[in-house]
């Protein structure tokens, strides 16, 4: 399942919360995948404003929810979305289209 994550960091845990993800390596982001279970697909920053967003795949809702739980607790707000990429979304759409 694919899952677009968009968060905006709370104004006034802006600075803690770049310290914490500035301190993180390519290594650190890895391992939280590896012990999620999950696989990030891309990420996207808008510094200026604290929000940005990331696709992420995994096997379950469970699993995602467990990564972003690093992430809460008064630092930020998050929006968890299931969502499809062409191929899934126009069979959806196909097969929807075919009981018209």
């Amino acid at each position: 399942m694919l899952f677009m994550i968009e968060w905006e960091i709370h104004h006034e845990q802006k600075m803690e919360t770049f310290g914490a993800f500035g301190g993180m390596t390519a290594d650190d982001d890895a391992a939280v995948e590896q012990a999620h279970g999950f696989k990030q697909l891309g990420r996207w920053h808008d510094l200026a404003n604290g929000r940005g967003v990331a696709i992420v795949e995994a096997d379950s809702a469970e699993a995602v929810h467990g990564f972003l739980m690093m992430w809460t607790g008064g630092l930020s707000t998050l929006n968890i979305t299931p969502v499809l990429d062409d191929a899934a979304a126009r069979s959806v759409v196909n097969g929807y289209l075919a009981t018209q």
